[in-house]
């Protein structure tokens, strides 16, 4: 009768005790696998963030050996790549071909010991080809007596009509531009230039009344503010035979001999008609 109260009883706690068991089962392979896969990823992450700080640490001790570089100057622009590999080819920024330069100038005489030789030049230049062109010229010159040549006559007495003075030049000159690039103006703007070279025939007018035939050569440049003007400067260089007066009070006597004129000219240049093919 005990085992079969004990039944009972076991029977009764079963149907009307609200605990409930719950029995832990195995793991599925599934979950075993997934877990593997987060050690793996975590794995992953540790290196990769290893790498990153490698590089971090590499790159900041490569600016530490090189110093700070101050990039927005043109000189430090060679530590970002070798130079020696890159070629720039470009066209001339003002293009000339077919196209007119007309050009005034203020001029200044550079080598006369004896005069102040100051006036005004006018050019006007057509070009059939981008370095060729041809170019008349016209120079209009004062003159003022030196110091020196001051003194030549109120304290030595000395006559200065054998002095060659220049009035005037006129003449055609051809016109070669073989020469062209790029200069930074005080790393602020890129300027354009053409360096040209000059040689031709014209007539000097001096104040004796002269008319002699001279050879002119030239070297300049053009610094190019947009594709229709400019500013320039030149070096010219006249070449001609003068007849000078070198009688005595006794003795009336001409003589002919050679004279050079340097001219420094600063001026600007305008080019029509307007370009339209660049």
């Amino acid at each position: 009768m005990v085992w079969y109260s004990a039944w009972i009883f076991s029977t009764l706690v079963g149907l009307f005790c609200p605990m409930t068991f719950a029995q832990i089962l195995p793991q599925s392979n599934q979950d075993k696998d997934s877990g593997v896969e987060e050690i793996y990823d975590k794995f992953e992450d540790n290196e990769v963030k290893q790498e990153d700080k490698k590089r971090k640490d590499d790159t900041k001790r490569q600016k530490e050996e090189k110093g700070d570089k101050d990039l927005s100057k043109l000189s430090e622009l060679a530590t970002l790549a070798p130079f020696e590999d890159i070629a720039v080819i470009q066209k001339r920024f003002l293009p000339k071909t077919g196209r007119y330069e007309f050009s005034s100038s203020v001029l200044m005489s550079t080598n006369n010991q004896y005069f102040n030789n100051l006036g005004l030049g006018l050019r006007a230049s057509y070009f059939f080809q981008e370095k060729y062109g041809v170019e008349g010229i016209y120079k209009f010159l004062t003159s003022s007596k030196r110091p020196i040549t001051e003194g030549l006559v109120d304290n030595q007495h000395i006559s200065t009509k054998s002095l060659v003075e220049p009035k005037a030049f006129y003449g055609v000159a051809f016109k070669w531009s073989p020469i062209y690039g790029k200069i930074a103006w005080f790393q602020q703007q890129i300027i354009p230039f053409d360096t040209y070279f000059t040689a031709g025939l014209g007539i000097t007018s001096t104040e004796s009344g002269g008319a002699d035939s001279t050879t002119t050569l030239g070297v300049g440049q053009l610094f190019a503010l947009s594709k229709s003007y400019g500013v320039r400067w030149d070096f010219n260089w006249n070449f001609y035979r003068s007849d000078i007066d070198v009688s005595s009070d006794s003795s009336p006597d001409m003589q002919t001999r050679q004279h050079s004129d340097l001219f420094l000219g600063i001026g600007l240049s305008y080019f029509l008609p307007e370009a339209t093919y660049r």
